[in-house]
């Protein structure tokens, strides 16, 4: 059998206020009305649910059991009321996220995230540099680099190599150049704001002191690519942002050498973190 549902709430709100006026204020009826549900409950279930006195009224002990059973029903209804009907909210998460490590890392990874945590939305924009003030429109930054600051923490995330790629085309149409190491009249792709150089890159992989010719500047790696993919010209770019285009064979090394990075990619995080950026963080770490 079961109850009228009216009658079930003005039983939990009376006997979690504990006064029929409390609970008349709160759903916004009259006491009278708050009464007339109490007493269609106690005869459809055959008993006394109060003891009412002047100073309000007691759950009497067949009520007190019945209590925990009414409360979780309540809560579990409009609980999967929400959350099938939208009721309900989810929480936001505001990431700033580099343009190349977003594009070619992040986001293929996202679907993961979005599974293991349905209750938050993720609100991505994708930049081009570190913001002058970290955390102050984002509740988390990935960047290429960062701005200290007293109010917030960056860690860095991976270990990265520098490459010189290229198209699978542009290797074929250099490869006498670029077997012998003769590049300085080969055209490249430079991305603005690197701090490591062409002559830092040649001369740790023991190679003649001769830059190409730098004929395309892009403010981010992510448009490099794609002009190397174009067969523009080489580019020195890190191993985790050309990983997925170097596993497709969409670009390839065009001459073989690393040099480990210096600079790198920073998770930026205000120093107090609340949860919603404790899941996405910990969720991160295990992805690099």
């Amino acid at each position: 059998m079961l109850p009228p549902l009216r009658a079930l709430v003005a039983f939990e709100a009376v006997a979690r206020l504990g006064s029929i006026g409390a609970a008349a204020r709160e759903l916004h009826v009259t006491q009278a009305a708050v009464s007339q549900q109490l007493k269609s409950l106690e005869q459809f279930l055959d008993c006394a649910l109060f003891e009412r006195s002047q100073r309000g009224v007691m759950l009497t002990a067949s009520a007190q059991q019945y209590l925990p059973a009414v409360t979780g029903s309540l809560h579990h209804l409009k609980l999967q009321t929400e959350l099938l009907f939208g009721k309900q909210q989810p929480d936001v998460l505001r990431v700033k996220v580099n343009h190349s490590i977003g594009h070619n890392w992040l986001i293929p990874k996202l679907k993961d995230f979005t599974e293991k945590f349905p209750f938050i939305r993720l609100d991505l924009s994708l930049v081009d540099w570190p913001s002058r003030e970290p955390c102050i429109d984002a509740d988390v930054e990935i960047t290429n680099g960062y701005l200290e600051s007293e109010s917030t923490r960056a860690e860095r995330l991976f270990e990265e190599q520098w490459l010189m790629v290229c198209s699978p085309a542009f290797k074929q149409s250099h490869a006498e150049q670029l077997v012998k190491g003769d590049i300085a009249s080969l055209p490249a792709i430079q991305v603005k704001g690197y701090e490591e150089s062409w002559m830092q890159w040649l001369a740790h992989n023991q190679r003649l002191p001769e830059v190409p010719n730098i004929q395309l500047e892009l403010s981010n790696s992510l448009h490099g690519l794609e002009a190397v993919k174009q067969g523009i010209g080489m580019m020195l770019v890190r191993s985790l942002v050309a990983e997925r285009d170097l596993l497709s064979g969409s670009v390839v090394t065009a001459i073989d050498g690393s040099m480990p990075s210096e600079s790198g990619h920073y998770l930026i995080t205000a120093n107090k973190r609340d949860a919603k950026v404790n899941f996405f963080c910990d969720w991160l770490h295990k992805q690099t």
